[in-house]
């Protein structure tokens, strides 16, 4: 009897036992559900995983677009650029046209001036024409130049005098010569003028002296608005012959 007390304790024991073993195991369980269903909700459920690539999508179709706008704006530039230099080479192509038919006709010109029996000679003049208005060794020298020279020289010989401008001038001419201090290296032989032109001939009586003298007349009022051409001419005797042609612009002569 009294073993059989001790086998019923023994075996409220362990049922006891068996008891708090199941109601352990069964917290557990709950517990564990829990931590997993808490992992769960931390975790991105599926729409979020699929909302991030579909968020990448929707930008790089933007990109995409922009990038395709900003080709085609280049090549609408690059376009442009090529429409204005094809029309450059175009404007290029017809100047260089100009310019061949310019140098052409400019050629023409000169084979038809060079070939024209119209073209003008230069001017020149015999001795025999010269001497008719100057000594022979003075028309000697003339009848070998030729030119603007010879043109001033007969436009002088064959013009009309306008006798108060020519008195005037040829004084004011003589008078220069004469207060140069270099007036006796020159012995002034002829000074003859008429409408707008004036001729001086003479002789140099020291090396330079013409030179010397002609300075000075270029400094005074005598040789504005004058254009003037001398000519040293060297004869048998050794001597140096001076002539000298001026002009004076026609306006000068009619306002004074």
């Amino acid at each position: 009897m009294k073993y059989l007390g001790v086998l019923i304790l023994i075996l409220l024991l362990a049922i006891a036992s068996l008891f708090v073993g199941l109601q352990m195991g069964k917290g557990q369980l709950n517990q564990a559900e829990e931590s997993q269903s808490n992992q769960l909700s931390k975790t991105p459920t599926s729409e979020g995983v699929t909302s991030l690539p579909s968020e990448l999508a929707i930008e790089s179709s933007h990109l995409v677009s922009e990038l395709k706008q900003e080709v085609l704006q280049l090549k609408q530039q690059l376009a442009e650029k090529n429409s204005l230099i094809d029309a450059m080479n175009s404007s290029m192509g017809l100047l260089e046209q100009q310019v061949e038919l310019a140098y052409t006709e400019i050629d023409q010109v000169t084979e038809q001036t060079h070939d024209s029996p119209f073209h003008p000679e230069p001017d020149s003049i015999s001795t025999d024409q010269a001497n008719q208005w100057v000594p022979e060794n003075f028309a000697n020298a003339i009848a070998s130049q030729q030119g603007d020279m010879v043109a001033l020289f007969k436009r002088h010989h064959q013009a009309d005098t306008n006798q108060e401008w020519a008195t005037e001038r040829e004084q004011a001419l003589k008078d220069s010569f004469a207060l140069s201090e270099y007036a006796d290296m020159v012995n002034i032989t002829s000074v003859n003028c008429k409408t707008s032109t004036c001729e001086v001939r003479g002789e140099e009586l020291e090396p330079n002296g013409w030179m010397l003298v002609s300075q000075r007349l270029q400094e005074t009022s005598l040789s504005k608005n004058a254009s003037t051409w001398t000519y040293l001419i060297g004869n048998e005797e050794g001597e140096t012959l001076i002539h000298m042609l001026s002009e004076v612009d026609d306006s000068t002569v009619e306002n004074q």
